[in-house]
């Protein structure tokens, strides 16, 4: 008599994908409350105004090496901050919170292009920002899929008090993928220059 075959759940299969859902999910909360706090504190709003009016003359009025440099350093510094974190054993808890951060950041820059602007902010975030902020979302999150998981490691082994023996193997694999990861940082600098420089006219702010 043939056994019928029992389903099992390979969670080692699925971690992977989970966890980069997950954090999906963090940088989604992170954009709901930008977008939701930009109007009601003044605070959030005033940060808003801040970089956007930043953000706009740079673009509109200065040469391409100032827009480079501002892309550059509006996006790089959450790249290295957390490939750093996952080099720490408190990194499971702050790569997270990064991400967050990221997202609020740009809900409170969205929500504040549309509660002033209405449908002229909407275009705005479609052409200029959305495609550029795909693009390092999508490295970002990856970058923290590997920075929480090696930062798990390290956990691991000061918890253990044991020292694996492939701990460098493992820093190294980390590094590469960290380095393969920063190809979308690069991209998105392209695609936010790109789109600036084709559509920043079209707006008058």
């Amino acid at each position: 008599m043939q056994r019928k075959k029992m389903f099992t759940l390979n969670l080692s299969g699925i971690a992977p994908d989970l966890s980069f859902l997950i954090f999906s999910a963090i940088f989604l909360v992170g954009i709901i409350l930008g977008c939701l706090l930009v109007g009601r504190l003044d605070s959030v709003l005033n940060d808003a105004t801040d970089k956007f009016n930043s953000f706009f003359d740079i673009r509109h009025n200065d040469g391409f090496l100032n827009i480079f440099k501002n892309s550059v350093m509006t996006i790089l510094p959450y790249y290295i901050f957390i490939f750093l974190c996952g080099t720490s054993v408190i990194g499971c808890v702050i790569t997270p919170l990064i991400l967050l951060i990221y997202g609020f950041s740009y809900g409170g820059f969205a929500g504040y292009l549309y509660f002033t602007y209405k449908l002229d902010g909407i275009m705005f975030n479609v052409l200029v920002l959305i495609p550029s902020v795909l693009i390092s979302v999508v490295g970002m999150l990856l970058l923290t899929r590997e920075a929480f998981s090696f930062s798990k490691l390290l956990s691991g082994i000061c918890i253990k008090s044991n020292k694996p023996v492939n701990i460098y193997t493992n820093f190294k694999h980390y590094s590469i993928k960290s380095l393969v990861f920063m190809i979308f940082a690069a991209i998105s600098v392209i695609f936010d220059i790109g789109m600036s420089l084709l559509f920043i006219d079209f707006f008058e702010f």
